[in-house]
């Protein structure tokens, strides 16, 4: 843990992650711990006798016979600490408290991080330029930013998908002029191609319609999508009664691409 003018750095066990309404719960109750303006008592005790009367003291932490201690609250104080650093006079001194992080640093260990004072209206009048900003892109107010990101996201999406059904159509489209002019190699019909873009669905399909056209035949298909190259083979039954496995086939085609894959006999997938 960490405790600065302007910053500190908690570190406490707990099983899981502390939730987004528990950090501004925790934020709410000290800024307001904050604008009550509490004084701080300061008073130098024997150390059994703060413990005796509840003091909170940090664990591993070696004390002298006579300690400081710092309570908050007036006559019914809601914190009462061992304490020797240099504080504050008065709550309302720290200004404001802001939380910046909640992380795991270890097993059932997490942190919160945050800023007060200068360092916290800083951090404000950052995110509030930015805030301003986003919404001079989005053509909108800043009360209005969830609601235009979330429609903007939608028609985001929207595009994507019509995008890819246009792509998936004119795919088709190709596959089905190869598909009508595959050659024959001693009757065995073999058709290879590289269809840039088509997915791995889109593939099996097409090498599901070649075995439907053709009783005897091979097919290898390539293709990259989403930046990963895949290939798909598939054979005829009457070629794997006769020795060949499209396992084999698409393990020996993604050797350059320093891929590997393999699958049934008469349909198998690789990648790279």
């Amino acid at each position: 843990s960490l405790v600065a003018p302007d910053r500190l750095r908690f570190d406490f066990t707990n099983p899981e992650a502390v939730t987004t309404a528990q950090l501004q719960e925790i934020e709410a109750g000290v800024n307001r711990k904050i604008l009550e303006n509490y004084s701080l008592n300061i008073v130098f005790k024997p150390l059994q006798q703060a413990m005796a009367e509840g003091a909170m003291a940090l664990f591993g932490e070696k004390y002298g016979e006579t300690v400081r201690t710092i309570t908050m609250g007036g006559e019914t104080p809601f914190s009462y600490e061992l304490c020797g650093g240099t504080h504050v006079g008065e709550t309302g001194d720290i200004g404001t408290f802001l939380i910046t992080s909640e992380s795991s640093v270890g097993a059932g260990l997490r942190r919160i991080e945050a800023v007060t004072g200068r360092e916290a209206y800083q951090l404000i009048h950052r995110r509030f330029n930015l805030l301003n900003q986003t919404a001079g892109l989005l053509d909108t107010n800043p009360d209005q930013i969830v609601e235009k990101t979330r429609g903007v996201l939608e028609q985001l999406d929207g595009a994507r998908k019509s995008i890819s059904s246009l792509r998936r159509e004119l795919i088709a489209q190709e596959f089905k002029l190869l598909l009508e002019n595959v050659p024959l190699v001693d009757g065995v019909a073999v058709l290879t191609a590289i269809l840039p873009e088509a997915d791995g669905e889109s593939l099996r399909e097409m090498a599901d319609r070649f075995r439907q056209k053709y009783q005897s035949g091979v097919i290898l298909l390539a293709s990259v999508y989403d930046g990963r190259p895949l290939l798909i083979a598939a054979v005829t039954e009457d070629l794997v009664a006769r020795g060949l496995h499209a396992g084999e086939l698409v393990k020996y085609a993604a050797q350059p691409l320093g891929g590997s894959g393999g699958g049934r006999p008469t349909l198998a997938q690789a990648g790279g």
